[in-house]
C-alpha cells in the first residue's frame, strides 16, 4: 500500500512539474510614443496654442476592451492571443499615448485628464472602433480604426474632427511587432490632428 501511495505521489509531482515546464509564459505589451523633441529644429518651433487640452476617457468597442491582444484572419471572426496581453485595457493605453504625444509636441501649454487639474480650453474625445492584428496569410497588418474630435470647451464648437481606418504592414509575423506598428499608426494619425489644429489656428489669425 505504501508503494502504491509513493508511486501516486511521484506521478502527481511529475505531472505538475511537466505542466510548469510546458506552460507558455505570459507576455505583456504596451503602446509607446517616444520623445522626439531632441530631434526637432529649435528654430522651427511651429505654432503653439498656449491652451489647456483635456483628454477624456477613450471610448472603445466592447470586443476590443480586453487585456488580451485581438487578431483576425477573416473579416467574419475575431480571436485573442492566449498568452499575449496589454498592460492596460486598450482605451487607457490609447489615452496615455495621446497624452505623451501632445506633451512632447508642446502644442498645448498643459494636458490634463480631469477638471480637478484645471480649467480646459479644449476637450478631446476619442473612440476606438478597431485595434487588432489582421492576418492575411503571408502578411500581417496592424489595424487601427478610430475617430478624434477636439472641441472648444466654452463654445462647444468643433475645432478638429479626424476619422481614420488604417492598416500598417508589419515587417515580421511576430506578436511583439504588433504594439510597435500600432504605435506608429497612432503617431501618424495624431500628426494629422496636429496639422488640422495648426491650420485652424492660422485661419483664426488670418
Amino acid at each position: 500500500m505504501k508503494n502504491v501511495t509513493y508511486i501516486l505521489v511521484i506521478a502527481i509531482l511529475l505531472v505538475a512539474l511537466n505542466g510548469c515546464i510546458s506552460s507558455p509564459r505570459k507576455e505583456y505589451y504596451q503602446l509607446y510614443i517616444e520623445d522626439t523633441r531632441q530631434g526637432m529644429e529649435l528654430h522651427q518651433p511651429g505654432i503653439k496654442t498656449g491652451k489647456v487640452l483635456m483628454v477624456e476617457p477613450v471610448g472603445i468597442e466592447a470586443i476590443y476592451n480586453d487585456y488580451r491582444i485581438a487578431y483576425r484572419s477573416s473579416p467574419y471572426q475575431i480571436n485573442y492571443y492566449p498568452y499575449q496581453y496589454w498592460i492596460k485595457k486598450p482605451g487607457k493605453l490609447i489615452r496615455d499615448a495621446i497624452f505623451d504625444y501632445f506633451s512632447f509636441q508642446g502644442l498645448f501649454s498643459k494636458i490634463i485628464f480631469n477638471f480637478s487639474e484645471g480649467d480646459p480650453d479644449y476637450i478631446m474625445k476619442a473612440r476606438v472602433n478597431i485595434i487588432e492584428e489582421f492576418d492575411l496569410q503571408s502578411i500581417w497588418y496592424a489595424h487601427l480604426k478610430m475617430e478624434i474630435e477636439i472641441k472648444d470647451f466654452k463654445s462647444g464648437k468643433t475645432l478638429v474632427f479626424h476619422r481614420f481606418d488604417k492598416r500598417k504592414k508589419m515587417k515580421q509575423k511576430k506578436v511583439v511587432k504588433i504594439p510597435i506598428a500600432l504605435s506608429d499608426l497612432l503617431k501618424e494619425e495624431l500628426a494629422q490632428v496636429v496639422k488640422q489644429i495648426q491650420s485652424s489656428i492660422k485661419g483664426k489669425v488670418n
